[in-house]
């Protein structure tokens, strides 16, 4: 792991408690090339009410994600060149920077769990549906490996890189080293 595998989010998370324009911009800027909206070919509109979302933090429902009503409220926002996209991976990541104890969900995430979105054949609702199912296995994996002794070592050293690291809960830790070893295909 290097740092700029981690620095931004660290500076994102500190960036999201200051409500004042100039850290409002500073943090969109930063999410936006950190998790790549910027080259999914999505409209000005989407990026509006994403980030009006993301800044009001109503992602959450009795502690439970609003994946379902968040994913239709933006699947109805047409991308730059038309067309309506579920966009699955944004969304995680807009209620991971409000929850850690939920899981990012990417290409690489479903590369390390060798699984694989099932797209447009089973629908908006079974794909929501299925998403909402692979992130709590996800979430369920990453208790289990918390657990595990062999992986505390693992975890120390990760947190001893950065202050802020071993401020964050285990569940972003593992989705960190989830997430660089689907990138690196080193499994």
């Amino acid at each position: 792991m290097f740092h700029f595998d981690f620095c931004p989010y660290l500076e994102l998370k500190a960036l999201l408690a200051d409500p004042t324009p100039l850290a409002r911009k500073r943090f969109e800027l930063l999410f936006i090339g950190y998790y790549g909206l910027d080259l999914a070919g999505l409209s000005q509109a989407f990026l509006q009410r994403y980030f009006q979302i993301l800044f009001d933090g109503n992602v959450l429902s009795n502690g439970e994600p609003r994946f379902a009503p968040i994913l239709s409220e933006l699947y109805l926002i047409p991308r730059r060149q038309g067309g309506l996209a579920l966009q699955l991976s944004f969304v995680s990541k807009l209620v991971a920077i409000h929850s850690e104890i939920s899981p990012i969900y990417d290409q690489h995430v479903q590369t390390f769990f060798s699984e694989y979105d099932p797209g447009t054949s089973v629908g908006q609702p079974g794909r929501v549906a299925w998403f909402v199912d692979f992130l709590k296995r996800v979430s369920d994996s990453y208790a289990a490996w918390a657990q595990d002794e062999r992986l505390t070592p693992i975890l120390q050293r990760f947190k001893a890189r950065d202050e802020k690291l071993a401020l964050c809960h285990v569940n972003r830790l593992l989705d960190f080293l989830v997430w660089k070893v689907g990138n690196q295909k080193l499994l």
